[in-house]
């Protein structure tokens, strides 16, 4: 009995065996006779990460920027008229000495001119005296005519009459009028004044110096106005207006001198006048900017920005409006003009474009793009018409447009 139950134990376990293997031969086989198969999946199309910046259509003043040269407005060389030695200078006459108008510059010795207004204002007075002594003897003379009534022609009764002698005698007191007219002119030329609010540029002559007329006594320019030398090219003519007074709708002018005054620190002024010629190198128009109180001497705000002459500062010329356009950073104006435009879908837009006015750091469309559309500043390696675009979170849409601050002492 016992070996029957060991046989059938034996006999259950084989049965199990096979069963196994069996099993696993089916799997075996089943997963050799039907491998599994992959699925391609068409790629999903990759999307390039662009900054963009909204940009909006709006009047914008072109903004001209160049150098110029600080000159003289007015500039004279002050000399006698008479002879005679210095005898008093004016403290302030040395290079840089500021003069208000008609302030005493120098005096030259005036001794002799005023003896010779005494001596002149004598000779008239004796002139004077002749011509009412003339006319008495007239007088006297018509008496006697009207005693005698006698026949006298025309040419004798005038020397009976004495009229010749009387206009001698007034010819010689307007004579000796001019002469002490003159005289008083000349000790009035011994007192040399400022003849407008100067600054002396140069000094050449010395108390005690010996001058005659025509010698040069120094160099002066007005304190009034400076003039800025710019040059720009022709074609940006058009955009500026000159005006012969300030307010005339003249094109308004900064003048920075960054060395002199440190940065963002300006002066106003105006164009004032275009000038008629053109540069033969470089063929540049030339452009006076007008700047009122160069030395800031009356304006309290501009102390410490005094324009020097000669000295070399840098110019921006607010040009005229210009409506109706799109401003551009420079660098956002690709080959050909053209621009990269992100549409609403999201793809890139490649665009030609209209420019009206262009310099080193912007650009004016005035067709191509319109109020609103995100334009694509950031570079791409290979741009083409409809690639996928997406932004940066943190980078979002920057506000485009804008004007140009509005002109004042110092930049914010």
């Amino acid at each position: 009995m016992s070996y029957l139950l060991k046989f059938l134990n034996i006999i259950f376990r084989l049965i199990i065996v096979l069963v196994v293997i069996a099993g696993a031969v089916g799997i075996s086989y089943y997963w050799i006779s039907n491998p599994p198969t992959t699925e391609r999946r068409p790629p999903k199309p990759e999307s390039v990460l662009v900054t963009v910046e909204k940009v909006s259509r709006q009047a914008e003043r072109a903004l001209l920027k160049t150098l110029g040269t600080v000159i003289p407005a007015k500039q004279i060389q002050l000399a006698a008229r008479i002879t005679g030695q210095v005898t008093e200078v004016n403290g302030s006459f040395v290079p840089g000495g500021i003069f208000k108008a008609n302030e005493v510059i120098l005096q030259i010795d005036k001794e002799d001119y005023e003896l010779a207004v005494a001596q002149q204002s004598a000779n008239l007075t004796q002139a004077q005296a002749d011509v009412r002594i003339e006319m008495g003897q007239q007088e006297v003379a018509r008496s006697e005519y009207e005693l005698l009534m006698g026949d006298v022609e025309a040419g004798d009764l005038d020397l009976l009459l004495r009229k010749p002698q009387l206009e001698a005698r007034k010819a010689a007191v307007a004579i000796a009028e001019a002469a002490l007219e003159r005289a008083e002119l000349n000790l009035d030329r011994t007192t040399i004044y400022a003849p407008f609010n100067a600054v002396v540029i140069d000094r050449n002559v010395e108390l005690g110096a010996y001058v005659s007329p025509g010698n040069p006594l120094a160099t002066l320019a007005d304190t009034d106005l400076f003039w800025v030398e710019v040059s720009i090219p022709a074609g940006e003519l058009r955009w500026i207006q000159a005006g012969e007074k300030e307010g005339e709708a003249a094109s308004t002018v900064r003048v920075y001198d960054a060395a002199a005054w440190g940065e963002g620190v300006y002066r106003e002024g105006y164009v004032q006048q275009v000038l008629p010629d053109i540069e033969v190198e470089g063929r540049m128009a030339r452009v006076l900017v007008a700047v009122t109180d160069p030395l800031a001497l009356n304006t309290e705000e501009s102390k410490g920005a005094a324009l020097r002459l000669n000295a070399f500062v840098r110019v921006i010329i607010e040009g005229t409006e210009i409506p109706g356009v799109v401003r551009i950073p420079r660098a956002a104006l690709r080959e050909n003009n053209t621009v990269w435009v992100m549409t609403a879908e999201k793809t890139l837009d490649i665009r030609d474009v209209e420019i009206v006015w262009s310099s080193e750091d912007e650009v004016f469309i005035s067709g191509g793009m319109g109020d609103g559309e995100l334009l694509v500043t950031s570079d791409m390696a290979t741009p083409v018409q409809g690639t996928l675009l997406r932004t940066s979170p943190v980078s979002g849409e920057k506000g485009g447009g804008g004007k140009a601050k509005a002109a004042g002492g110092r930049d914010s």
